[in-house]
């Protein structure tokens, strides 16, 4: 029984192994492994391609530059809401209603 287990593992190693071989050499499989290649390159280097460190520091800080620009007109809008809504006026009767 275990030799029987045994050879059908061989097989279907061996038949796999031949599948993934053919696939691999053919064009695209060769697209695949070039996808790969490329998404472990971008891993590697922080996730952004092959930069410098300083590359990498001028990105980090055009980024940040929007998203302050974006907050601060947020921000902006904010206050200038604040401010048409502020000319709120009561009349003594409507306080005094019980």
């Amino acid at each position: 029984m275990k030799n029987n287990h045994f050879l059908l593992g061989l097989v279907l190693g061996c038949a796999s192994g031949y599948i993934a071989s053919k696939y691999l050499t053919s064009e695209s499989g060769q697209k695949l492994i070039e996808n790969v290649k490329t998404i472990r390159g971008d891993f590697n280097n922080g996730g952004v391609g092959l930069n410098t460190n300083s590359d990498l520091i001028d990105s980090f800080n055009e980024k940040t530059d929007a998203l302050k620009d974006q907050m601060a007109s947020t921000v902006d809008k904010i206050k200038d809401d604040d401010e048409d809504n502020s000319d709120i006026v009561f009349n003594e009767d409507d306080l005094n209603k019980d």
